[in-house]
């Protein structure tokens, strides 16, 4: 991991266009995430936080959605890491993601909103558990 670390910093050092290109991805990415009503909360890093409300349950199920349907990977922060009815779901771009992959996520972002709040994810555990 120190050699890929170091690796990276000599990149940033050396190739400025990373850093510059990962940045570009970075702000269409919150801003349009922003515009199509996310909490983003403050943050000021690349990693960019969603912030949702529901439980752990619809967290793991958003989650799940993501990677197997949508072919994202988000990491998820619950309780009681964070207050309960609250799910913080985290985004790492990088620079290797396009303009394209952006404007991908954002959709599939809108699309689990919806679900969230239609209570299919809801249903979704309800189900799961009843088997």
């Amino acid at each position: 991991m120190v050699i890929g670390a170091l690796k990276r910093l000599e990149m940033i050092r050396t190739r400025p266009e990373f850093l510059n290109k990962l940045w570009d991805v970075v702000n269409n990415l919150q801003n349009g995430l922003r515009e199509a009503g996310f909490n983003l909360g403050q943050t000021e890093s690349m990693v960019t936080p969603v912030i949702l409300a529901g439980g752990v349950e619809e967290a793991t199920q958003i989650t799940y959605d993501l990677r197997e349907n949508f072919n994202i990977f988000c990491s998820i922060v619950s309780y009681p890491v964070i207050p309960k009815g609250i799910i913080l779901l985290r985004l790492i771009p990088t620079a290797d993601h396009t303009m394209e992959d952006v404007d991908y996520t954002i959709q599939s972002f809108k699309e689990i909103k919806r679900k969230l709040e239609s209570g299919e994810y809801s249903k979704e555990m309800k189900s799961m558990t009843a088997k």
